[in-house]
């Protein structure tokens, strides 16, 4: 494909954005999902040929799936493009084949873009991932929901993670569902505790429906109670309870999901929220261990870290074919080095990685894993392959905004222009729409990152304080300060930003700072981002 046209061109009256997702013309701009984008990139790529049905959803959805979805992709871009199927002035039906794009095709360097070859017919499975167009626009999801954490009723102790654990699993599975907004699980289980209305948590969580319910445990035996809600009046959507075993908890996880699903959309996505689950048959007691390593880190403090590595290690003792308990795994690992809490830091990051490379065997497609996965591959510099994994991820999960923010990290590590410039649309769309989603502290991190590869200094400062006010206990965001603060010559204020960092992190020293940059970062960005640090003394020059 004409990489030209990602970065903009126009079509017939209309100007096309793809790394922002907008379509504007003489009526204004619309927002369009990534695939929409992508099916409109793949036929301006071959602009005057007809696309077979089948290379479309291969090029574009790179997994087998239904051509309904392909034709309400065709659809939205009529609308979007004003055009008339019977009289077409840009995207051509023709029968029983495919599609052909008629308009003309103009890049923004104002030449028309080459019509590419045809493409042949190629197995899904060799398509490489296509470049991430940038997160959809709010709107453009079937549902907004929030899964609330779970009250647990138990007599053991040691069942009271139980709770929160099945709110967990319910919205991994509820995310994992297209055009399912669901909110962050950090924000949502700020509401653990009682007292605040549904309507003020669906204004603060930016949804229109709240999952809440509660689990008992009696012996062997299992209750569990689940309502959906609509917070724009107040009132109970669905509620059931379920009176099962203990072992059959992940089995109710399922039937509530579908239930809830089914109860605003179509036969259609109950069964693709059936589809979501991949691993019905895990066992119980690994997924705990793993649900309990994930409840340690939800404030990645070293305390949580070092705690939840063990159960990990123990669930995949259990089941070393659980690949979430070897994505979650390698994630803490490279965040202990990140952090520099590693004792053996060559051991970890042997481990991270067998542990990545693991999950991803088991769960090529899974989005969850691929957004653990792709994390953990960019902290021990494997960037491009990061990339592909996150990449696939939004992809499966356009709406999962933290897998969007996690593109941060491979992106400003590069320090490629054309992945700065697609990382600055991916941000700004970011914190326009969910300025206080918990990731937006990073977001602002990488943006002042990306300001700092460019040499803007001044822009990277005003980042790098949006984020720490947002998150005044973010250690890398205050030893970027320092650094920022050191090019800009105010060394007093860079020292003060430097021991704050350091009564945070101890651990996060300026010398492991800037091994961790050399590591994960092109030779082309080192100097703007540690290069400050030596300016203030921090660092030998």
């Amino acid at each position: 494909m004409d990489q030209r046209l990602r970065h903009g061109f126009r079509l017939g009256a209309f100007d096309v954005e793809p790394l922002a997702g907008r379509i504007s013309g003489p009526d204004g701009a619309q927002h369009v999902q990534p695939k929409v984008m992508d099916v409109l990139l793949f036929l301006a790529a071959h602009e005057g040929q007809v696309v077979e049905r089948d290379t479309l959803l291969q090029q574009v959805w790179r997994r087998v799936t239904s051509e309904e979805v392909l034709t309400r992709c065709i659809s939205e871009l009529r609308r979007a493009l004003g055009d008339d199927r019977g009289t077409p002035t840009y995207i051509q039906t023709v029968p029983k084949r495919g599609y052909r794009l008629v308009g003309t095709v103009v890049v923004a360097a104002g030449e028309a873009a080459q019509p590419a070859p045809a493409a042949p017919a190629t197995p899904a499975a060799a398509v490489p991932a296509a470049t991430a167009a940038g997160p959809p626009a709010l709107a453009a999801a079937m549902a907004s929901i929030a899964v609330l954490p779970f009250d647990t009723h138990a007599a053991d102790p040691g069942q009271a993670f139980l709770g929160d654990a099945f709110a967990a699993e319910l919205h991994g599975t509820l995310a994992r569902v297209d055009r399912l907004r669901v909110a962050s699980r950090r924000a949502s289980f700020v509401f653990k505790d009682p007292g605040t209305g549904l309507e003020e948590i669906g204004q603060r969580l930016n949804v229109d429906y709240v999952i809440s319910g509660s689990l008992r445990c009696d012996g062997p035996a299992l209750r569990v109670f689940a309502e959906l809600s609509d917070v724009r009046n107040n009132t109970q959507l669905w509620a059931q309870s379920y009176d099962r075993k203990n072992e059959d908890l992940l089995r109710v996880e399922r039937e509530v999901a579908e239930a809830i699903v089914s109860s605003f959309t179509t036969l259609k996505l109950r069964a693709e929220t059936s589809g979501a689950r991949r691993q019905a048959s895990v066992n119980l007691d690994a997924w705990g261990l793993v649900q309990k390593a994930r409840a340690f880190v939800l404030d990645y403090t070293a305390e949580g870290l070092a705690e939840a590595i063990e159960p990990l290690e123990r669930a995949i003792e259990i089941d070393r074919d659980y690949p979430a308990a070897h994505a979650t795994l390698a994630s803490l690992l490279v965040e202990r080095l990140v952090n520099g809490l590693s004792e053996d830091a060559a051991a970890d990051e042997r481990a991270a990685v067998a542990a990545a490379t693991k999950a991803l065997t088991l769960a090529p497609e899974d989005p969850f894993i691929l957004k653990l996965v792709g994390l953990a591959f960019s902290y021990v510099g494997e960037q491009r392959k990061a990339l592909g994994c996150l990449r696939k991820a939004v992809d499966h999960a356009p709406f999962d905004f933290g897998a969007w923010g996690y593109l941060g990290w491979p992106l400003t590590a590069t320090g490629d222009p054309q992945d700065l410039a697609e990382l600055r649309g991916i941000l700004e769309r970011l914190l326009a729409m969910e300025p206080q989603h918990p990731g937006a502290a990073f977001w602002l991190y990488h943006r002042s990152v990306a300001d700092a590869c460019e040499g803007d200094f001044g822009a990277a400062r005003r980042s790098a304080e949006a984020a720490i006010e947002l998150r005044p206990r973010l250690a890398l965001a205050w030893m970027h300060y320092a650094n920022v603060l050191g090019h800009e010559g105010d060394k007093s204020q860079a020292r003060d930003a430097l021991a704050k960092c350091q009564k945070i992190n101890p651990a996060l020293t300026p010398k492991h700072f800037d091994l961790l940059v050399k590591k994960i970062a092109a030779a082309a960005v080192v100097e703007p981002r540690v290069g400050g640090l030596k300016k203030i003394g921090a660092l030998r020059p």
